[in-house]
């Protein structure tokens, strides 16, 4: 028997359903709402999004999809869809589901698609699988994004840094060239790529660079010139303009001429001209693209590359100009060095026959009064004693280590030495005299034998003062002299002493009187350094950059034709310090030099009245002239014997 509820029971009950039926409607609306926020999402997603069911079914795919790839949700709903994957990778997306483990629901791919009108485009794919309670795939949510520029970019990025970086490197123009025609076809994806240059004279193209797919094809190309007018090339050589033809007509004669002659039929191609900063050269060229069109990108990468290549080619005929010319220069140096130690050898032995007739006639003048004929004897001496300096400063410069006159006279002497010694004797009556003669032939004609020793600077530099001071003691120049003794150094004696001797007296002859000069000599680093400082006229800035060039002289009207050696302003042939310029890089030691003009010697032409008292007499500005040279020589260990 059923016992009817109570009036009450049947209120609770029904206040209880009416709870139900409300929160069962508030659910559906919030479902409601949430589907449509959900699809409001999909749609606005900038990314192409596609979802599948669980029999592979294309069930929905937003307006990103359709934008990127081409196919509308009409079209592909309820299909599989395969129309936008390539045939090779139709299967690569689902045997990767089947190779998934059991608790991964995500695949991330970089793989291909194509757009509706057969391009094919880089995409960048996660995969969000749904699974049953058999843990088996279902339905998937595909989220695309196409990457086809963004690697391109980073390709062409790659490419062109590397075009930059290898362009130095190469020497030769066609291995250059070669180089960037390979790295423009593998960008580009093209059949073949060339650099072509016009000859103007001829009015013909030729292929500084060919690379192409086929190696026979490649071949032929390089050995063909063409008319200007039997090439596209002519045409953007002629207007400037850069040109892509997306497909070329079979029955065109210019065509077909040009396909004959190579036995390779170009579908399309682009040309883009190479452009120096007068005139257009000739072109690159890239055609028979694999995939796709040429577009604007691929033109802009060809017109960048083109600027690069044409500054290289421009760069090498500016450098293959400068090696002919240097070639050129060499000779033209080697021819100079020759007739300069030539020269200086034939000065030798009249400058010597001079020397001893004037001794010989000196002593025949013994009877006249020597104020009669003693300055114009020692003028004499002074001048050729100034021409056997220039021979022996040219000598140290060109480095001759010996002369043929040096054997001829050796062999004469040898043979002929009995025969002279007796005809000396009969004449002079002196036996001895014959080995004075040998002696004298030998300081002439011989070669110098520059054997490396061990010296120790304080005390070679001390004993070259020693020698020195006697020839400028008519001065009234302070000589301030610092040696400090340290490790030895190894050098030929012959280069060091021209090289102390000269500096200092260099520095003797550009201080005034009343003036000082500075001789120092201490350790400095792995070697020893020496040090002459004067407190003279200075140089200027421009015979500072030339002072070490040769045969320069910032005094050119004060020389030793008007004056003795050590005198103040006696100048120089220009050649010496050239000379210690050329011995630092046979001995390895380093030599510079530092200079401040004085303030009263602004102009070239200013002459120093040769006294600091009296220049003190003068106005300002003071006399604050100075030169400085310093030579490092190596200690002996750090330098190798030769």
């Amino acid at each position: 028997m059923t016992v009817k509820p109570t009036y009450e029971e049947l209120e609770v009950r029904i206040k209880s359903l009416e709870k139900e039926a409300d929160l069962r409607l508030s659910l559906g609306e919030k479902d409601k709402t949430a589907r449509k926020n959900y699809t409001r999402f999909l749609k606005f997603l900038p990314y192409p999004v596609l979802i599948r069911d669980e029999k592979g079914l294309v069930t929905y795919l937003n307006p990103a999809f359709t934008h990127t790839f081409g196919w509308t949700l009409e079209e592909l709903k309820g299909k599989k869809g395969r129309q936008y994957i390539p045939e090779p990778l139709e299967d690569e997306l689902s045997n990767r589901i089947m190779d998934l483990p059991p608790k991964k629901n995500v695949i991330k791919l970089n793989t291909k698609r194509l757009t509706r009108e057969g391009k094919i485009l880089n995409v960048s794919m996660r995969v969000g699988i749904e699974r049953n309670k058999k843990n088996q795939p279902t339905s998937m949510i595909i989220v695309l994004r196409d990457v086809t520029m963004e690697k391109r970019i980073k390709r062409i990025q790659n490419t062109m840094n590397r075009i930059s970086q290898v362009l130095p490197q190469y020497p030769e123009l066609n291995k250059i060239m070669q180089y960037v025609s390979v790295e423009i076809k593998e960008l580009l994806g093209t059949e073949g790529a060339n650099v072509i240059l016009l000859d103007e004279s001829r009015k013909e193209f030729y292929f500084l660079s060919v690379v192409h797919d086929d190696p026979g094809t490649q071949e032929r190309i390089k050995k063909i010139r063409f008319p200007v007018d039997e090439l596209i090339s002519g045409q953007v050589v002629k207007t400037g303009n850069p040109v892509i033809m997306t497909s070329l007509p079979d029955d065109h004669r210019l065509h077909q001429n040009r396909d004959k002659k190579i036995g390779h039929k170009v579908k399309n191609v682009m040309v883009v001209p190479l452009r120096t900063k007068e005139h257009i050269i000739g072109t690159i060229t890239a055609d028979n693209k694999k995939e796709g069109e040429f577009d604007k990108t691929d033109l802009e990468i060809l017109n960048t590359i083109a600027a690069s290549v044409a500054l290289s080619i421009e760069n090498a005929g500016v450098s293959e100009k400068l090696r002919k010319a240097n070639e050129e220069l060499k000779g033209l140096n080697a021819a100079k060095d020759k007739m300069i130690s030539h020269l200086a050898h034939e000065l030798k032995t009249p400058v010597a026959i001079l020397l001893s007739s004037f001794k010989i006639l000196s002593r025949k003048l013994d009877l006249l009064p020597e104020k009669n004929w003693e300055p114009t004897m020692d003028r004499i001496h002074r001048n050729l004693d100034r021409i056997l300096g220039i021979e022996d400063e040219v000598y140290d410069i060109v480095e001759k280590k010996s002369f043929i006159h040096e054997n001829i006279f050796s062999l004469i002497f040898e043979q002929c030495e009995d025969t002279m010694e007796a005809l000396i004797a009969e004449e002079i009556g002196e036996r001895g005299v014959i080995a004075k003669v040998r002696t004298r032939l030998d300081d002439i004609f011989s070669s110098r034998d520059l054997v490396v020793q061990k010296v120790y600077l304080n005390q070679f530099v001390e004993n070259r003062i020693e020698q020195l001071a006697p020839l400028f003691a008519h001065r009234d120049v302070n000589a301030s002299v610092r040696l400090k003794a340290s490790a030895p150094i190894r050098m030929p004696l012959d280069p060091l002493k021209k090289t102390i001797d000269g500096l200092i007296r260099n520095a003797v002859e550009n201080t005034p009187d009343g003036g000082k000069i500075e001789i120092l000599v201490h350790a400095r680093g792995k070697g020893v350094e020496f040090i002459v400082q004067d407190q003279g006229v200075g140089l200027t800035q421009e015979a500072q950059r030339r002072i070490f060039e040769g045969f320069f002289t910032p005094q050119a009207t004060l020389n030793y034709s008007s004056k003795r050696p050590y005198d103040f302003g006696a100048g120089g042939k220009g050649a010496d310090l050239l000379r210690m310029k050329i011995f630092s890089e046979r001995h390895h030691f380093k030599i510079k030099m530092t200079s401040k003009r004085c303030s009263r010697l602004s102009k070239d032409t200013d002459i120093c009245p040769g006294s600091i008292e009296a220049c003190t007499k003068k106005t300002d500005p003071p006399c604050d002239g100075h030169t400085t040279v310093s030579v490092i020589f190596p200690f002996s260990k750090t330098l190798k014997q030769t």
